[in-house]
């Protein structure tokens, strides 16, 4: 069967393409790229799409298309748009169970009698980078460098996950694509606000650290046992405070790279078990 990907005309996360990279890695067949905003507007064969994202900047886009076939597996629904599970809760249970990438999404589900479970997200897939790479930068993404003691954040790289709004689609994903090399390649310590900074670098064994607000879109970062500590200007942290261990979640990583699997291959979509090339 065809099967589509997220694009994302309304985003200028890294976050975002970093989801799609995710999904496309586990593909073993083309992919085609679809609008997370404007599905309803598909009007070509039947195609099998991935709902591994955050939904919605565009409610009154709701539902798909009749020709998507939805793959609900991490999927995430705002808070503001939560009414959107209440009105089209008939569609969401012609696709139950419904693949859920936090607690909060799952018990939005349920409250309208749907089948849901906390899937995890596509993100936490990505597979670790050889032991023995010599990386020991510090890299904090989206997390203020005035946050640290002078003294030693000179040799600290900062980077953001915000991208210029000019920027065509082929390089948002080109961008992304870029970073999560960065990160294999350099990292020995990421420091993050950003949950899909945060997952797929844990994933791939890098040391990771947390430090954005948890809440019910966040509390993702339980799963997998992340550390978690928020950095302060007043008075400035210290690098000592914030722990360099790798967190080992394989065992999550293979149930998602399981689910997601099964769910694709019952549609005809061939797939392959993620490998760095």
């Amino acid at each position: 069967m065809k099967v589509g990907l997220f694009c994302y005309s309304n985003s200028t996360n890294v976050g975002d393409f970093i989801q799609t990279l995710a999904v496309a890695q586990h593909l073993d067949q083309e992919y085609h790229l679809v609008d997370r905003d404007f599905m309803n507007q598909y009007d070509g064969e039947p195609m099998a799409v991935v709902m591994n994202g955050w939904f919605t900047d565009e409610p009154d886009n709701w539902p798909p298309s009749p020709s998507i076939i939805p793959v609900f597996l991490g999927f995430h629904i705002s808070r503001e748009s939560a009414a959107i599970i209440r009105e089209h809760k008939e569609y969401f249970k012609r696709y139950a169970p419904i693949g859920c990438r936090d607690h909060m999404t799952a018990e939005y589900m349920r409250e309208c009698s749907i089948d849901a479970y906390v899937s995890g997200c596509a993100t936490m897939t990505f597979p670790r980078r050889a032991a023995d790479l010599a990386a020991d930068k510090v890299v904090l993404v989206d997390e203020p460098l005035r946050n640290f003691l002078r003294s030693e954040r000179r040799d600290f790289v900062f980077i953001s996950h915000e991208l210029e709004p000019y920027m065509s689609q082929p390089l948002r994903f080109q961008a992304a694509s870029e970073l999560l090399d960065f990160y294999r390649e350099n990292a020995g310590l990421i420091i993050t606000r950003r949950i899909h900074c945060a997952m797929p670098c844990a994933a791939m064994g890098i040391p990771v650290v947390f430090s954005g607000m948890k809440d019910g879109r966040t509390r993702i970062v339980d799963i997998l046992g992340l550390h978690c500590k928020q950095a302060k200007r007043y008075p400035r942290s210290r690098l000592a405070d914030f722990p360099r261990e790798v967190v080992e979640f394989e065992e999550k990583k293979r149930q998602i790279n399981e689910d997601l699997h099964a769910r694709l291959v019952a549609l005809g979509v061939k797939v392959k078990v993620p490998a760095w090339q």
